[in-house]
C-alpha cells in the first residue's frame, strides 16, 4: 500500500512545479473543441487518434496567431499540436511511486494551429 506523506520535500517540489521541457514534437490530429476558455485564453479539445494515451487535451495553451473567435464549439477540425515532454528524475519518479502515482514525465501540449474539415 501506498504511504502518504504531508510535505512533498522541497527539490521534488520545484521539480514539479517547473519541468525542464524539451524540443517540442508536432503532432496533428482530428477531433472537435469541447470548451474555450476566454480568461485564460485556454482550450479544451476531444481528438479520435489518443496522443500520450488520452483522447482530451484540457488546458491547451494557444498559438499567438489563434484568434478565439475563429473558434466554434462541436465542428470537426484538423488539429496541429506542439507537444512538450520533460522527464522526471529518477528521485521524483520514485516518491511519486510511493505516493501511488506513477509518472516518468510530464507532458504539456500547445495548440499550434487549426482548420476546419467538417461543419455540421
Amino acid at each position: 500500500m501506498a504511504k502518504k506523506k504531508d510535505e512533498i520535500p522541497e527539490d521534488i517540489d520545484a521539480e514539479l512545479k517547473a519541468p525542464k521541457f524539451g524540443k517540442a514534437e508536432t503532432q496533428t490530429a482530428t477531433g472537435y473543441f469541447l470548451d474555450v476558455n476566454e480568461t485564460d485564453k485556454k482550450v479544451d479539445i476531444q481528438i479520435y487518434e489518443p496522443i500520450s494515451g488520452t483522447s482530451i487535451l484540457e488546458g491547451l495553451q494557444l498559438s499567438k496567431k489563434i484568434n478565439l473567435n475563429n473558434i466554434e464549439k462541436g465542428v470537426i477540425c484538423e488539429f496541429k499540436l506542439d507537444e512538450f515532454k520533460a522527464p522526471l528524475s529518477k528521485k521524483t519518479a520514485d516518491y511519486l511511486k510511493e505516493q501511488g502515482i506513477t509518472l516518468n514525465e510530464i507532458v504539456q501540449f500547445e495548440l499550434k494551429e487549426f482548420k476546419v474539415i467538417e461543419e455540421n
